[in-house]
């Protein structure tokens, strides 16, 4: 259950978002009316209070809202689309959530990261062998390098296929390059299974607190995955401020367990999954409903994002780590 629920962010935030950045719908935006404000302000401090991972948190985001409103802040807002942006900035200014987000359904997608997409195909001129899986791309470099160049954690039932065989084109490099710069996150399950491929033996690298079951899920690496283990080989993780959500813990995972080196910008700072609930016809409304906790640190990257080992502009990470993999530093 709590997996579909990770994939629910995935499909809505990372598969439009971002390989659709520019999609604008031609329904005709109406005005918002002080009324339906007032409503859809209620209806989302009612949500809020009722699954928010952090209720304190929700209680004083309930009360900002309603002042906010009865100060007129609201007022100069005109069309859905602006509401939602309005609405989204009032609840973050108080969460520092960067997940928690109001969207206008039939509008663009209401998300600033998705004209952010770091563009760094040069660096992959050189890519022998390339192929493509949807959601990630494998190939050989010289000097018997792999690179995994992944875009998301697909939560589908074609994921581990794809997985599978990506493994096998770079399952016996000499070192792997793993770039997250342009991940904006997914399934949790999805990352365990391509974690499994690089730790021998069955490993606690993630934990979920949900407050809906007031439980906390373990993510242990699999004993076993279809492919050849890697666990051995040298990995190199390059991350951009763009890494959002699962491609953090995904990057967490390495450097916590000390199983890759990161290289690149640190990453955007969003830790807590959550689902999409309906506020009316027009908007939705996703809320954090848990929160990570890694067994290492005892936290997560939620606000400060996760900092790279080796700190260099996105430029430059893919050079770097290439070195390092050369020279097996």
């Amino acid at each position: 259950m709590k997996s579909k629920i990770a994939f629910r962010f995935f499909c809505f935030i990372v598969s439009v978002g971002i390989l659709f950045p520019f999609l604008n719908f031609a329904q005709e935006q109406t005005t918002v009316s002080k009324e339906e404000k007032k409503a859809l302000i209620e209806k989302a401090s009612k949500l809020l209070n009722e699954n928010y991972v952090f209720p304190n948190v929700a209680r004083t985001i309930e009360k900002h809202l309603k002042s906010q409103l009865a100060k007129g802040s609201f007022n100069s807002i005109s069309s859905q689309q602006e509401f939602a942006e309005k609405l989204t900035a009032e609840m973050q200014n108080v969460s520092k959530d960067k997940h928690m987000r109001c969207f206008y359904r039939s509008g663009r997608v209401n998300s600033p990261r998705t004209n952010n997409v770091p563009n760094v195909e040069s660096d992959y001129k050189n890519l022998l062998n390339s192929k493509h899986f949807g959601f990630i791309r494998a190939g050989m470099l010289e000097n018997n390098i792999g690179v995994l160049d992944i875009y998301n954690f697909p939560g589908s039932d074609y994921a581990k296929e794809s997985v599978d065989e990506a493994m096998k084109i770079v399952s016996s490099s000499s070192a792997i390059i793993i770039d997250l710069r342009r991940n904006g996150g997914g399934s949790p399950d999805c990352i365990r299974y391509i974690c499994s491929y690089f730790f021998e033996k069955p490993t606690h690298i993630n934990s979920i607190y949900w407050r809906s079951t007031n439980e906390t899920v373990d993510f242990v690496t699999l004993d076993k995955v279809s492919g050849k283990k890697m666990a051995n080989i040298p990995v190199y993780v390059l991350t951009s401020s763009f890494t959002f959500s699962g491609g953090e813990e995904c990057a967490y995972n390495f450097q916590t367990q000390k199983r890759g080196i990161l290289i690149g910008e640190t990453t955007g700072g969003g830790a807590n999954p959550g689902d999409i609930f309906t506020l009316n016809d027009d908007f939705e409304l996703f809320i954090p409903t848990g929160r990570a906790i890694n067994p290492i640190t005892k936290t997560n990257w939620e606000g400060i994002g996760v900092k790279p080992d080796i700190e260099v502009e996105i430029s430059k990470a893919f050079e770097i780590a290439l070195k390092m993999a050369i020279n097996k530093k």
